[in-house]
């Protein structure tokens, strides 16, 4: 016990429990049912999905912190890129504020002849995308497109972000 004074009169007061420090960790994010995943530095997010109004496609977006100059990949939960690379025609075309946000490193970076507002990236197995815009929550809108012949094959993505 404690003697504490308080005007002119004395009580005993129990002393302080010290509590053990509780570790703060994130809920996981729950199973949205999709295989298409965002990686960036050591996290692993998933996308959920929804049909796309304005293309009528399954897009798939996900919102999140965002860091800068990080590369970021997209793949599906056994670890395979998306897009695929290492044969021809394969990449991304990025839309609106994601040519600001996004930058391909060792790839053939093109701008879209219709529209001002598109690049076009040609990737390798040695290309990179890195997120070059600002620490902040965005969402990201991806829609993934096969081949002509119908192949499940994830050859282009489509990116967009608000």
């Amino acid at each position: 016990m404690v003697k504490v004074k308080k005007n002119s009169h004395s009580k005993n007061v129990k002393p302080l429990e010290r509590r053990p420090l509780v570790e703060v960790t994130r809920a996981p994010e729950a199973d949205t049912g999709e295989d298409v995943y965002l990686v960036q530095e050591n996290e692993k997010h998933q996308f959920s999905a929804h049909i796309s109004p304005l293309y009528g496609t399954k897009e798939y977006y996900y919102t999140g912190v965002l860091y800068p100059n990080t590369e970021i990949k997209f793949v599906h939960n056994d670890g395979k890129q998306i897009p695929m690379s290492g044969v021809s025609n394969c990449g991304y075309t990025l839309v609106g504020n994601a040519k600001k946000c996004f930058e391909a490193r060792r790839a053939l970076v093109t701008q879209g002849e219709a529209s001002d507002d598109q690049e076009y990236i040609y990737i390798t197995q040695y290309s990179q995308l890195f997120y070059v815009g600002d620490e902040k929550v965005h969402t990201i809108f991806l829609r993934i497109y096969d081949n002509n012949q119908g192949n499940d094959n994830d050859r282009w993505v489509v990116i967009y972000i608000e």
